[in-house]
């Protein structure tokens, strides 16, 4: 038996604004027998904020438990650069929280010495040509994540990577950092604040190529949901670091497919 579980969100706890059936309920059973741990490449919201939206679909969680593209960004910039750099952001009010909360990182919209990338959804022609420049200049290029799209409850809506895309052609330069999935940056850290070895815990995602190709670099047992946006099919012709331990149905089932 695993000694925690992690789940991605979008795709396996709710799609857009609809929870996805049964998934709550299950969570809050595996919580009285392990530690249950969430990890999303989404930037848009701090962790604080990612407590109170688990909560609205009825999941409880504390902020530790949570582990996001925008703190890792903070995080990263911290580690490697130290504290009051100068960053421009393009994203949202998440990504700029944690890098002034947890790097004391100054926000600026010139002469920037880190320029780091997100989902943003009041992008903006100007924005990206400020960023351009610093760019230009040799600032250092961190990306929240490469997803092209974000799976909605309609369908697709555009992701982070394709929003940073415009920014990799126009400069020439590729990020000098990605920090969310399928890298094992957020995933290690996680566990690190958890004291748990990867080999211990199951990560439970909806993407082959980001949530499977990271648990399976992390040394973690990877579980395929088909409620976002692979499908079993897919599995058939993807490579083997892409391929899941187990496929289920939906993260309601995660607990039955592990026999706890």
């Amino acid at each position: 038996m695993p000694k925690a579980i992690v789940f991605d969100l979008d795709g396996v706890v709710y799609l857009g604004a609809r929870g996805i059936p049964g998934v709550a309920a299950e969570i809050a059973r595996l919580q009285k027998k392990m530690p249950v741990l969430f990890l999303t490449n989404n930037a848009t919201k701090s962790r604080l904020e990612y407590v109170r939206h688990l909560a609205a679909y009825g999941i409880s969680a504390k902020t530790d438990d949570v582990m996001t593209a925008s703190y890792g960004c903070a995080s990263y910039v911290l580690e490697n650069y130290g504290r009051g750099n100068r960053v421009l952001v393009v994203g949202e009010q998440g990504l700029r929280e944690e890098l002034e909360n947890e790097a004391g990182a100054a926000l600026v919209e010139r002469r920037a010495e880190i320029v780091a990338c997100g989902l943003d959804r009041q992008i903006t022609y100007a924005k990206l040509e400020a960023a351009l420049r610093c760019l230009n200049a040799g600032a250092a290029f961190i990306l929240a994540n490469n997803d092209p799209t974000l799976p909605r409850e309609f369908g697709a809506s555009i992701g982070s990577g394709a929003i940073a895309a415009s920014l990799i052609f126009a400069s020439g330069r590729k990020p000098d950092v990605i920090v969310g999935k399928p890298s094992a940056y957020l995933i290690k850290k996680l566990l690190q604040i958890h004291k748990i070895k990867s080999r211990d815990a199951v990560f439970v995602g909806d993407r082959l190529e980001i949530d499977i190709r990271m648990a399976n670099k992390a040394g973690m047992k990877s579980v395929l949901v088909l409620t976002g946006v692979a499908k079993r099919k897919d599995v058939l012709c993807a490579p083997k670091s892409d391929r899941p331990w187990k496929i289920i149905r939906s993260a309601a089932d995660i607990g039955k497919a592990l026999g706890i």
